[in-house]
C-alpha cells in the first residue's frame, strides 16, 4: 500500500488519485476503474497535491525543500488541459529569486485547489504566523494573498501553536477552508472552518468541530460533516452552528483521522494509509474500493 492517497473528486462521478511515490490514476466511475495517467517531472514532493476540475482540465502543486520551519520554500505549479497526458508549468518559485507570479518565497505552499478553469488557491504556512491563502484569477498564473485570522480562542504563537490550512472548496459564491492547529490554551489539535464572500480577499472565522483532532468533510455550504468511526461521527447543517451525532458506519483500523472529500452532496470518500472508502449517500454508508496500483 502507499503511504498516502491524495483525492481530487469532481462533479460526475469523475476523481483522481495522486500518491507521492510518484503515480496518478483517474476513475470515471465513482472509483470502480482506475486508469494510470502520466505526471510532470520532478512532481514528487512532500507536501505535493492535485486538483481536477473534470476529468481533463487540472493542476499540481510540487514544492521544494523547505527551511527550518516552514520558514521558506519553492513551488512549482503545473497545469493539464488533456487529462494528464501533458503538463505545462504555470508559476515556478524556486525559493531564491524573486517571484514574479506573486506568491512569496516565505512560509510553506500546499493543498492547490482551483474551483473552475480561471480561479484557484494556495495555502502556505509556518511554525510561527498566520497562515496565508494565495487566490489567482488566471488559471494560476499570477497569485495575490490574504492572511487567515486567528478564530475565536486561539492565539498563533511561536512553537508549533498555529493554524495549517486546507483546500479551499467553493459552493455558489461561498468559499470555504478548513484549518487545523494545535491550541496553545487548551492543549488540543482542533479544525476550524473559515468562510469568504469576496473571492478570497478577506476570511473570517465561522465554524470548529465538535472533536479534537479529527478533519471536517465539507458537503456544501452549510452541511459538514466529521467522520470518526461509528457512534463518534457528528453532523452540522447550519454551518457549524450546532453539532449532533450522526450514525454513519464508517469504520477503519488505523488510529488517525480520514481525510474526506466530497465531489458532490451524494458522492465522498475517505482515505487513510492509503485506504479508500467510498459513500454514494451522503457519507451515510460507506464501503472499500479499490486502492489503483496495488
Amino acid at each position: 500500500m502507499p503511504t498516502t492517497a491524495q483525492i481530487s473528486a469532481a462533479p460526475a462521478g469523475v476523481v483522481w488519485v495522486f500518491f507521492n511515490e510518484g503515480f496518478l490514476f483517474r476513475s470515471s466511475d465513482r472509483g470502480d476503474t482506475w486508469v494510470q495517467r502520466a505526471l510532470p517531472p520532478q512532481s514528487v514532493s512532500p507536501r505535493g497535491n492535485v486538483t481536477f476540475i473534470d476529468d481533463q482540465r487540472g493542476w499540481l502543486n510540487s514544492s521544494g525543500s523547505p527551511e527550518t520551519g516552514c520558514n521558506a520554500e519553492g513551488t512549482v505549479i503545473w497545469q493539464t488541459t488533456d487529462g494528464a497526458a501533458s503538463w505545462q508549468q504555470v508559476a515556478v518559485l524556486d525559493g531564491v529569486a524573486p517571484s514574479t507570479s506573486g506568491i512569496a518565497d516565505a512560509q510553506c505552499k500546499e493543498n492547490l485547489s482551483f474551483v473552475d478553469p480561471t480561479h484557484g488557491f494556495l495555502a502556505a504556512w509556518d511554525d510561527s504566523h498566520q497562515p496565508t491563502i494565495y487566490r489567482t484569477l488566471d488559471g494560476g498564473h499570477t497569485w495575490k494573498a490574504s492572511t487567515l485570522p486567528d478564530p475565536p480562542g486561539f492565539v498563533t504563537q511561536a512553537g508549533g501553536f498555529n493554524l495549517r490550512p486546507g483546500v479551499v472548496r467553493r459552493f455558489d459564491m461561498t468559499l470555504l477552508v478548513p484549518a487545523t492547529g494545535m491550541n496553545a490554551a487548551t492543549a488540543e489539535l482542533s479544525t476550524y472552518v473559515f468562510r469568504s464572500l469576496d473571492g478570497g480577499a478577506t476570511w473570517t472565522y465561522l465554524g470548529k468541530a465538535p472533536k479534537p483532532g479529527g478533519s471536517i468533510g465539507l458537503v456544501t455550504a452549510t452541511r459538514w460533516l466529521q467522520v470518526i468511526e461509528p457512534d463518534q461521527s457528528s453532523e452540522t447543517t447550519d454551518a457549524g452552528g450546532t453539532w449532533h451525532s450522526y450514525p454513519t458506519d464508517y469504520s477503519q483500523a488505523a488510529p488517525i483521522a480520514p481525510q474526506v472529500v466530497f465531489g458532490d452532496p451524494s458522492i465522498g470518500y475517505a482515505t487513510v494509509r492509503g485506504e479508500i472508502q467510498r459513500s454514494t449517500d451522503g457519507g451515510l454508508h460507506w464501503s472499500y474500493i479499490h486502492t489503483p496500483g496495488t
